[in-house]
């Protein structure tokens, strides 16, 4: 077939498509207002968990996965906007893995709400000058980010959605490697690179701030300086790539948190975030595990953190597969909360495999 008619197959192919995104663009529309009238949530990341989980399972190729996944996040984030515009906040400023992270997860229709800090992506959704928020809870390679932990502890807002987020770092600088006297970056970056650094810059100091973005405005002003960060950070400057993908794991992924204000329907494969506090007892811990245990549910998680309430008392995060609503999941909390001072569930999502 010449390249004429082949070309001529794929504007054809390309008319039908706009067609049909516009075809489903009304039907949205239709969605959103049924959803206002009823009150619902416009996110809805059980209904988004099983239209990807469909769409993978019917592509045969030759579009790889992943780019089926990311066409469909900015054809649901434009539908979204249709339905109701909504806004996430997230850790800023724009250009850190947590911008990266609402991007990718909502899309680049959502409107976008940078804070200086994470409790702040708290507050912004508890007050409702945002609608989600964005936030790290833990990378494989530095573990828990215990603000979250702290903020999802004292805060009312519920856990909706978790993202996979795969972390890439580059070393950006004017001066060449030998020349560099002080690196910028976040403490996540920075311990994620760890060995990196030690290898082949071990003279340089390492600087902590804020942020990547920051770290990469910094390292703009001085000529022996250089910032760790994502291509993100960097996409408004000019700074030259050093080194790429410096980190010291090659599964560097940090799993983000979408919080919320309304809890989720079961979506036929979830996890649950709950914490809680026990008697300070001999063998408390084992018999408070032991419900997950009788009712066969696994545990991806557990972690702990003194509370701020009294010396030496802790707090237990735990991450299980299943939904609230399932009655093993049910049967296990109420067994659970009879050997708790503290229990709290911060809510159920659907489970990400990647």
């Amino acid at each position: 077939m010449s390249i004429e008619k082949l070309r001529a197959g794929i504007d054809s192919i390309d008319s039908e498509i706009i067609r049909l995104l516009n075809e489903r663009c009304r039907l949205v529309c239709e969605v959103g207002a049924w959803k206002r009238e009823n009150n619902l949530p416009i996110y809805v990341p059980e209904r988004e968990h099983q239209l990807l989980e469909r769409l993978t399972s019917l592509n045969s190729g030759p579009l790889p996965r992943e780019a089926l996944i990311h066409i469909y996040r900015e054809i649901m984030s434009a539908s979204i906007k249709l339905e109701q515009p909504i806004s996430v906040a997230f850790l800023g400023p724009e250009g850190t893995f947590s911008h990266q992270a609402v991007l990718e997860k909502f899309g680049h229709s959502a409107t976008v709400q940078p804070v200086v800090a994470i409790g702040d992506v708290f507050s912004a959704v508890e007050t409702g000058r945002a609608d989600y928020g964005m936030v790290p809870v833990e990378n494989t390679t530095e573990g828990v980010v215990n603000p979250t932990l702290d903020s999802l502890t004292g805060s009312g807002v519920r856990v909706v959605a978790e993202f996979n987020l795969p972390i890439h770092l580059m070393l950006y600088s004017a001066s060449d490697l030998s020349e560099i006297r002080c690196i910028y970056s976040h403490p996540q970056p920075l311990g994620q690179c760890r060995e990196y650094l030690r290898s082949n810059l071990r003279g340089a100091s390492l600087i902590e701030v804020t942020s990547t973005s920051r770290a990469v405005e910094l390292a703009e002003r001085e000529a022996d300086a250089a910032a760790i960060a994502g291509k993100l950070a960097a996409e408004n400057s000019e700074l030259p790539v050093v080194a790429e993908n410096i980190e010291d794991n090659a599964r560097n992924i940090t799993r983000f948190l979408v919080i919320g204000k309304h809890e989720n329907a079961p979506s036929g494969d979830d996890k649950t975030s709950l914490c809680f506090s026990l008697h300070d007892r001999a063998g408390a811990l084992y018999d408070a595990l032991r419900p997950f245990r009788n009712h066969n549910i696994t545990m991806t998680m557990i972690e702990s953190r003194p509370l701020k309430s009294g010396n030496w008392q802790y707090c237990f995060f735990v991450d299980i597969l299943g939904h609230q609503q399932d009655p093993a999941v049910a049967a296990a909390f109420a067994e659970l909360r009879q050997d708790c001072t503290f229990f709290k569930i911060f809510g159920s999502y659907p489970r990400v495999l990647n």
